[in-house]
């Protein structure tokens, strides 16, 4: 169930304009047939049931692909029709070589949050780390905040102590992923304030702090997880129906 204050996932969550996604339906759709407007723009409902799409933004962005002449537009019976012309399969190969490679990267993560957040879907073996072009487009993409507070709390329920370099070894190791070491420990600074989480510093020199789980903490776990689980969901389905287009024909 979707929580108070949580945001819808949009297209535009996965790294393109609501224009770029159109254009790359567009093309997709009919590289398989010609077909006219309306039943262009029921098809994209179906799929895309989540967001209202405007009809007369999808024409208009018809009208930009034949001006380009990615499109063709003829008419039969009295109906307009779009085809493919052969510049437009250029563009979706274009599309492919500059979006499939990062998302495909990113939803090897995202999928190995998801199983381990629900126990359900693939589970992706770690062969590699995340590139580190694509860290920064991940870090947009979702709220790391809400994922490394949910390992951070699955973890510290079945230890007596643990510190954020553990953590940052675990979201390596079963997720292929890794935050920068500062965002962890003042990610954790924020948990001691916020009472989920109580630590120490072990010895004088006062270089590692060893964290504990508190009663607070394992109160809002679940709501911590669920709300991770939303928003990995939603994501992970963008992925899949953006992927279906750039790997059809492949």
């Amino acid at each position: 169930m979707q929580k108070s204050g949580e945001q819808t996932v949009t297209i535009e969550s996965v790294g393109m304009s609501q224009r770029e996604f159109l254009t790359l339906y567009l093309l997709h759709t009919l590289r398989k047939k010609a077909n006219y407007p309306r039943a262009i723009h029921q098809g994209l409902k179906n799929q895309f049931s989540g967001k209202v799409h405007s009809y007369d933004y999808l024409c208009k962005i018809c009208n930009r692909l034949v001006e380009s002449c990615h499109l063709e537009l003829y008419t039969n019976k009295g109906r307009n029709y779009y085809k493919i012309t052969e510049k437009g399969k250029e563009l979706f190969t274009w599309y492919k070589s500059n979006f499939k490679e990062r998302l495909t990267e990113v939803k090897l993560v995202i999928d190995r949050f998801m199983f381990d957040l629900t126990g359900s879907g693939s589970h992706p073996l770690v062969t590699h780390d995340l590139p580190d072009e694509y860290r920064s487009y991940f870090s947009k993409l979702i709220s790391v905040k809400d994922l490394v507070r949910y390992i951070t709390l699955e973890t510290a329920q079945s230890r007596t102590k643990l510190y954020m370099g553990e953590v940052a070894d675990i979201l390596k190791a079963h997720f292929g992923w890794i935050a920068s070491n500062g965002y962890l420990y003042d990610l954790a600074h924020e948990m001691e304030e916020t009472g989920l989480l109580i630590g120490r510093w072990e010895g004088e020199k006062r270089t590692k702090r060893f964290l504990r789980i508190t009663d607070e903490g394992r109160y809002h776990y679940k709501q911590i997880a669920d709300s991770a689980a939303y928003r990995v969901r939603e994501i992970q389905k963008y992925l899949h129906d953006v992927l279906s287009f750039l790997e059809e024909g492949t």
